[in-house]
């Protein structure tokens, strides 16, 4: 990619950036990223095919990398699951919490960016997507956990579901409350303990 372009490039996607954050995707303009960032609008369309594209530029990099995160914690979920430490899957699942905060912060303002600015664009279904797959393979977890003769308690998929959503909801609330980091991680161990107790009670394990 010729220096120049790449300027362009990066600079379009911090104007992007800017612009999303403050007005969300659909009511920000491509005209005026295009003028905060001195470019035309012709010129814009050598960069990204429209205005979603430009978005996508500045958030899958991210949805990216917490897929990867999210199915390595799967498989070490999945490999505890075949021992008798099962009391390690809530310590496991803490560490999991620290992670995501930690990566959180690292990319704060993208993580706003799908959970508040991104209405009108495929990304905006991002905590429903998050829930059902952690449901799925949360369900598969239990039916591994049956197989080999660990009681469980039965739950509806809808009982799962809602049970889920408050777990990433209470995480999404660092974001859309702008809690500093030292204080959301703290509140990790606290969600940690509460949900780690309340999975072992509602589970019977």
């Amino acid at each position: 990619m010729p220096r120049d372009f790449q300027q362009t490039h990066e600079n379009l996607l911090d104007c992007a950036k800017k612009h999303f954050l403050k007005f969300g995707f659909e009511r920000a303009s491509i005209r005026e990223i295009c003028k905060d960032a001195s470019v035309t609008n012709g010129a814009f369309y050598n960069h990204f095919a429209d205005k979603e594209a430009l978005f996508g530029s500045l958030v899958e990099p991210v949805l990216q990398k917490i897929s990867e995160m999210y199915s390595d914690s799967v498989a070490k979920h999945f490999e505890l699951a075949k021992t008798d430490e099962l009391k390690d899957l809530w310590r496991l699942s803490e560490e999991t919490i620290q992670q995501i905060i930690e990566y959180i912060y690292e990319n704060f303002n993208v993580f706003k960016l799908l959970l508040m600015c991104s209405d009108g664009t495929k990304y905006a279904a991002f905590m429903d997507d998050i829930v059902r797959l952690e449901v799925h393979d949360t369900i598969k977890l239990i039916n591994e956990l049956k197989l080999r003769g660990v009681p469980i308690k039965e739950l509806e998929e809808e009982e799962w579901h809602m049970l889920v959503h408050s777990y990433f909801s209470s995480i999404a609330e660092i974001v859309l409350h702008n809690y500093p980091k030292s204080s959301a991680l703290k509140y990790a161990h606290t969600l940690a303990a509460f949900f780690s107790s309340g999975w072992q009670t509602v589970l019977g394990i």
